[in-house]
């Protein structure tokens, strides 16, 4: 190679890695909470958790090598036309193809190995991450129930559990109805606790120091107990069959090599739409890798034609370029689907324009543009004039914030929203090609599309905005310190500190602006996701209850279980059957009613032809029937509220339920660790931008690459450690303001610790 295609591809590698690393942790940030999930509630081993991991990272590369190219290709051109060495190569008698040369070779030697990795590597990994994941969903209680919701694993099942066990694996405070449409016998088992056990390809509950209660509906004074150390039930007939089954279902065309999609074209019997979405994913699996080729063929002169611009500039026309690109192959798929272009074109239409793009820009960046740049300075003179009189004419009115602030919020607030946009188009683009395939599938309405994207980029946003702070802190501060305005800042007696201090006031303001949204927003946005994600998939809005059985029971504020058939029109419950536990779980009154009607006068349940058992250790103490009894109890919008989770409750919400929730005397570790993070949360944004100030005067003269690098790191550690001590505190190892706040307090003691050794 020679000393020129060295310097070139030189230009091009710092970045394109900078941008992979960037492009994949902001991927994997879902990715890291879910596993640490997992691994502090001991559902998954470490070794789980890694393996699992490591089979999520072959889809992210897929897409993150080609991305990650273009902006290598944009930021390193870009510097050397910048830089005018591109200038000085012509005019030293070397031709653009120098340049082409290179960058080209590069790529295609990275388009060959995406190929590679996508039709051999990519395929074997989703099929091993999807059995892998359905196992583990099917062995642990975490991912089958939540607790204190009701699920119906099989027909005639009803299973309740309180709390999951310390080990991750077990759960406390089991409640299991057996035979609901058994008219003969009405058996409820009350167990102290309760696991699964796999066992020769069975799924088994195995309970332990169990009660089960047998009475008969026609006569109710027939009541038998019969208690048990151990009891196992068939929770699963085949779990292997299931497993099985589930990854059939979802190993869909994306997910197949390339020998499988081509005997799907090869069928006789294969409907023309499979036959199409099988000729679809056959392009893409070359189109795809071939797309690191025409990036760099559109970037090369567009890095030339905006020479000026900068790493901003770069950032901003790899953004364009991918939104041009995913928008032509979404739409691509949608039309062979649809049978209005071929399979062929439609995926390769994305690089042929692409190319033609770069074509075009290719002859321009030739031309002279210096009468066009004379016009341009031409038109700047009067609107600087204008800029130098509004400046005279406010400067004794605007004190606050001086010259020095707008000039530096002016750099940050660019800089962040280069981040921003980046990482929120990253966002949409990775979540739409994991969910093509249902939405090709099922069709859903563009309006349920559309609103699933707007809810989901709020929610992203949120979760990324003390991140994007905290590199466009570092990059900000860092080009001061690369040119020197620092020292020139320090000469004319203003402190680094001063320097960085508009920073950390806007990065405040931002806190109260986050906590807002956060408080009124997020979570509407929340449930409008939720619901527009199930719509996608298939499934009723409401799919939380799957049910109609599930539907019918409901756990009530005061820590009863109330059962009843489908409800009458008005306030009235048909059969209602009402189950009181002691401390231990342990069942100690069962009431059963024909019916039940609600007096909102004195705010309680009217019951009315039924009975009541007292009971003691599995034994009856009392058996009564009544005409009439009253009993208090929720109000009936209570039976058919949805189930919310922390992120759909406001602060004042989820404070009301967890304190409820705490008079009954159940635990609320994770709905106070959720409570803390509700305030905890926000202040991250600030907290970023403090820790980002010293160490972009430390790491400001490498360069901008190098504070965007420090800032993945940053914000990889932060992130590993809030995920860590935030489950910790769910599952009531740590206290919940502690596993809350530890965070925010070491990374701030560590930023005032820097702040006060920086040399100002």
């Amino acid at each position: 190679m020679r000393l020129l295609s060295r310097s070139v591809v030189r230009e091009i590698w710092p970045p394109f890695l900078l941008g992979f690393a960037a492009y994949t942790f902001i991927l994997l940030v879902r990715t890291i909470f879910l596993m640490t999930e997992f691994f502090v509630r001991r559902s998954a081993s470490l070794s789980e958790v890694g393996w699992l991991v490591l089979l999520s990272i072959p889809w992210i590369l897929v897409l993150t090598l080609p991305m990650a190219f273009l902006l290598g290709v944009l930021i390193g051109i870009g510097r050397l036309s910048g830089d005018s060495e591109l200038v000085a190569m012509r005019s030293c008698g070397v031709g653009p193809w120098a340049v082409y040369r290179p960058a080209l070779g590069a790529a295609a030697l990275l388009s060959a190995g995406v190929f590679l990795f996508y039709n051999l590597v990519l395929p074997r990994a989703n099929e091993a991450l999807t059995r892998s994941m359905a196992r583990l969903a099917a062995t642990s209680v975490v991912n089958l129930v939540e607790p204190r919701t009701f699920r119906e694993p099989r027909a005639g099942v009803t299973l309740f559990f309180d709390r999951i066990g310390v080990d991750g694996r077990s759960f406390e405070g089991v409640f299991l109805k057996l035979g609901e449409d058994d008219e003969r016998n009405d058996r409820v088992i009350v167990a102290r606790r309760g696991a699964l056990a796999l066992d020769h390809g069975r799924l088994w509950l195995d309970l332990f120091a169990s009660v089960v209660h047998d009475v008969d509906p026609a006569n109710p004074s027939r009541y038998r107990t019969n208690r048990n150390e151990f009891q196992r039930i068939l929770f699963s007939e085949d779990i292997e069959e299931a497993v099985q089954s589930r990854i059939t279902y979802e190993k869909g065309l994306r997910a197949q090599s390339l020998p499988e999609l081509l005997q799907v074209v090869r069928q006789r019997n294969v409907s023309p739409e499979r036959r199409r979405l099988a000729l679809v994913e056959i392009h893409k699996k070359f189109s795809i890798p071939f797309a690191c080729f025409a990036f760099a063929f559109v970037g090369i002169p567009l890095a030339d034609t905006f020479r000026r611009g900068g790493k901003g500039s770069g950032f901003a026309i790899s953004l364009a370029i991918l939104v041009v690109y995913y928008v032509l192959i979404s739409n691509g798929e949608s039309w062979a689907e649809d049978g209005r272009m071929s399979p062929a074109l439609a995926m390769w239409l994305p690089n042929l324009v692409l190319i033609g793009l770069g074509l075009v820009a290719a002859r321009r960046s030739g031309k002279e543009r210096g009468r066009w740049t004379w016009k341009l300075r031409r038109r700047g003179a009067p609107a600087a004039a204008v800029e130098s009189s509004r400046r005279a004419w406010l400067g004794g009115i605007l004190r606050f914030p001086a010259l020095m602030d707008r000039y530096v919020l002016a750099r940050f607030f660019s800089t962040l929203l280069y981040v921003f946009a980046s990482v929120l188009l990253l966002s949409v683009v990775v979540d739409y090609s994991d969910k093509a395939d249902e939405i090709l599938t099922n069709k859903p309405p563009g309006v349920v599309v559309v609103g699933y994207y707007q809810a989901f980029l709020l929610s992203i946003a949120m979760e990324l905005a003390p991140f994007a702070v905290l590199i466009a802190t570092l990059v900000s501060l860092g080009i001061f310190s690369r040119n020197n305005e620092d020292t020139a800042f320090k000469a004319g007696g203003v402190s680094v500190r001063r320097l960085g201090a508009p920073i950390f006031v806007a990065a405040a303001v931002g806190a109260l602006l986050a906590f807002s949204i956060g408080e009124y927003a997020l979570p509407i946005a929340k449930q409008k996701e939720i619901r527009y994600r199930n719509r996608i998939a298939g499934h009723p809005a409401d799919w939380k209850l799957r049910t109609p059985s599930e539907r019918n029971w409901y756990y009530a504020r005061d820590g009863r279980i109330w059962h009843r058939e489908e409800s009458e029109a008005g306030r009235a419950l048909a059969s209602p059957s009402i189950y009181q536990f002691d401390r231990e779980f342990d069942l100690v009154r069962r009431t059963s009613a024909r019916e039940a009607t609600w007096d909102a006068d004195s705010r309680t349940w009217v019951l009315r032809q039924g009975w009541t058992r007292e009971l003691s250790g599995g034994e009856t103490i009392s058996f009564a029937t009544f005409l009439e009894e009253r009993t208090a109890g929720d109000p009936p919008p209570a039976f058919s509220a949805e189930h919310r989770t922390p992120e759909e409750m406001r602060f004042r919400e989820l404070q009301r339920f967890t304190r409820r929730l705490q008079r009954s005397g159940y635990p609320t570790a994770s709905l106070e660790t959720a409570l803390q993070s509700k305030i905890a949360r926000p202040l991250l944004v600030p907290l970023m931008a403090l820790l980002g100030i010293p160490f972009a005067f430390r790491i400001g003269r490498r360069g901008t690459l190098a504070g965007i690098g420090v800032g993945l790191v940053l914000g990889m550690v932060f992130l590993i450690a809030s995920a860590l001590f935030s489950k910790l505190g769910d599952v009531g190892a740590l206290p919940p303001p502690l596993a809350a706040w530890s965070p925010h307090v070491l990374f701030s003691t560590g930023a005032a610790f820097l702040l006060a050794r920086l040399r100002t």
